[in-house]
């Protein structure tokens, strides 16, 4: 267990819109049993103009999250887009005024809105960060693992999600080139209608796995790309909040089960990290073969045996199929 007083890494979070989301992460990050230092946290609130909620009628709320982040932290840095750049230059905005007022941070720190920490998620992320080996460049402890199956599972696993996690600043230096080859394609048009065949094709050609062309996709496959790894616990130390979000809507939410915040403690000095790294490469490669299984792989071969299924049906039975899905793309419905 460490023995620090205030948390010593800079902590970044991202917000944007969403004042009821905003509050509790703002609460829990002013409840945690080792606090912030006011010094080293930045919030970065995203602009309105130009958004995916503005398309559809929202309300501006991006004067009502400053304040919420003023009453909470006054002596925190804010920093506010007039436009709204998305996630990924979002994040390029913090790293970069981290990493210039912060030069000697040998870990960063990111947040989200949309996850709510456990009064004790701080210290478990530092005693992580503190136990790391070299391999290991980002640690959370929000139970969203690579591989579904071991949410709730005692222990640590590879990353799923880049939920309120901290990222070696070494790790940021050796994927800068890749990732703003990445960045720049993504830049190209707005975050929330990103072209997902160019971002593929992109990943690709820096040697990431495209299984998927988000932001958190890149990031870790840029960990998988370097032979590094990114792990979390298995019981979440926290909430999951974003019922409604850019990836999220109350049917998927509900879908994906996310664990509940757990009651227990985490004890890093039982899980020897270093000698856990040849299992955790392996789950880590293990967790994108499945991800890549399970979404270009499988589906291929559902629609392979479908259409086997329908050639080798009654002539009748092949007309309906054929004219129905005529009909379908006549009047754009999927």
């Amino acid at each position: 267990m460490t023995a620090n007083s205030v948390f010593p890494y800079p902590v970044g979070v991202l917000l944007f819109n969403r004042p009821e989301y905003a509050r509790q992460v703002l609460e829990s990050l002013a409840s945690q049993t080792i606090p912030v230092n006011p010094a080293t946290l930045y919030f970065s609130i995203d602009g309105f103009s130009g958004s995916k909620s503005e398309l559809r009628g929202a309300t501006d709320h991006t004067a009502t999250i400053a304040d919420l982040v003023r009453e909470f932290f006054p002596d925190a840095h804010l920093l506010s887009a007039e436009s709204n750049r998305g996630i990924p230059q979002s994040y390029v905005a913090l790293e970069t005024r981290m990493r210039k007022d912060n030069p000697k941070a040998s870990w960063l720190g990111f947040f989200e809105e949309d996850y709510v920490l456990g009064v004790d998620y701080l210290r478990t992320i530092l005693d992580l960060s503190d136990a790391a080996p070299a391999d290991i460049v980002m640690v959370s402890a929000s139970g969203e693992t690579l591989d579904p199956s071991h949410r709730g599972s005692d222990g640590v696993f590879p990353m799923g999600h880049l939920w309120a996690f901290l990222v070696r600043t070494s790790h940021l230096d050796e994927r800068l080139a890749a990732i703003t080859v990445y960045r720049d394609a993504v830049a190209l048009r707005p975050y929330w209608n990103r072209d997902r065949i160019r971002l593929a094709t992109t990943l690709a050609s820096i040697g990431v796995i495209p299984h998927g062309v988000g932001n958190d996709h890149s990031f870790l496959g840029l960990v998988y790309r370097y032979g590094r790894l990114a792990i979390t616990t298995g019981k979440s130390y926290g909430r999951y909040i974003g019922v409604e979000g850019e990836h999220m809507t109350e049917k998927s939410f509900a879908r994906f089960s996310f664990e509940d915040e757990t009651t227990s403690t985490l004890d890093v000095a039982v899980l020897d990290l270093p000698g856990s790294l040849s299992t955790l490469h392996a789950q880590f490669h293990a967790g994108f073969a499945l991800r890549m299984a399970e979404r270009f792989v499988i589906p291929k071969f559902r629609r392979y045996e479908a259409d086997q299924r329908i050639l080798n049906a009654s002539r009748w039975t092949r007309f309906r199929v054929y004219a129905g899905q005529a009909i379908r793309a006549l009047f754009g419905r999927s």
